[in-house]
């Protein structure tokens, strides 16, 4: 009964973030993350501490007005992305690929035709990115969380990509499927800023303590590709603008230190990315420090 509910509850949002003028699904999205905001305490004391060290890191205010304004438009931009899950995928991928401007995009279209790892974060909204690969005659593989309900899994996995350019396998089931898109010269997507599948590279993230995946390190090395680290951030209701690093670090032939080294690089690109624009970083409503996992 409750998975039947959630069913007709996802639809109906989808119908309602398809029909409204863009204009007026933006106003009620920020309405939504307004009022999120006002109302989850617990979920706001953890995006404030995440931010809070951020902004301590980055030379920004970590208290007073203008750090809660931060924090509040963190819930913004976050219920932002969610109509953007909903929303964007009835377009067709040209019109979402119109969506993204990339900075050099000319040298990266032509960097990736012969396959890469990108390694991109939970910011802004990586999705549109996909979108842009895909208008530009270029494929790729990206693995998926497997979150609960079952239902939400499955209304999200069907609209975030497959049969538009990009391949969604669920993340327990992909190592086969993305070694062999690489191995074909194509692309692999991965979602890199949190580590959910186990052990991985101890680091550090704006100072604090944190392992971060070593997949993306790892399926470069193996296939040859080269790994880069992507980011998109939201510039306005349906508008984009994307940034590519290539992660470059002395490798030694010693395949745990070289993974390693690609990782540690990796951490500090994205440090880079969420440093542009901190409350756009949605990582930061799931505890992200070791600490925080302890606790």
């Amino acid at each position: 009964m409750g998975g039947a509910l959630l069913g007709i509850g996802l639809r109906a949002a989808d119908l309602i973030a398809h029909l409204l003028p863009r204009s007026a699904a933006y106003a009620l999205a920020d309405l939504i993350g307004w009022s999120w905001y006002r109302l989850a305490p617990s979920r706001r004391a953890l995006v404030a501490a995440n931010l809070a060290r951020v902004c301590a890191a980055t030379g920004r205010p970590t208290s007073g007005r203008a750090f809660r304004r931060l924090v509040r438009k963190a819930f913004v931009e976050h219920a932002r992305y969610y109509l953007e899950v909903l929303r964007i995928p009835h377009g067709s991928i040209e019109e979402v690929g119109a969506m993204v401007s990339v900075d050099d995009w000319d040298h990266w279209e032509a960097f990736l035709r012969d396959g890469a790892v990108i390694a991109t974060m939970h910011l802004g909204n990586p999705e549109p990115y996909g979108s842009l690969i895909a208008a530009s005659g270029l494929h790729a593989v990206v693995p998926v969380e497997e979150i609960r309900p079952k239902e939400l899994f499955e209304f999200l996995f069907a609209r975030r990509g497959s049969g538009r350019g990009v391949t969604m396998v669920p993340l327990s089931k992909s190592r086969r499927p993305l070694l062999e898109e690489l191995r074909r010269g194509g692309i692999v997507g991965v979602i890199a800023d949190r580590n959910v599948a186990g052990a991985g590279h101890p680091t550090t993230l704006f100072g604090a303590a944190l392992s971060l995946p070593t997949g993306p390190a790892t399926l470069a090395l193996s296939t040859g590709r080269p790994l880069v680290t992507a980011a998109s951030w939201r510039m306005g209701p349906e508008r984009f603008n994307a940034r590519a690093w290539l992660i470059e670090a002395e490798l030694t032939g010693d395949r745990r230190a070289d993974v390693a080294a690609m990782t540690e690089a990796m951490a500090r690109r994205m440090e880079e990315a969420i440093s542009i624009a901190p409350e756009q970083w949605f990582a930061a409503f799931q505890p992200i420090w070791a600490e925080d996992s302890r606790g």
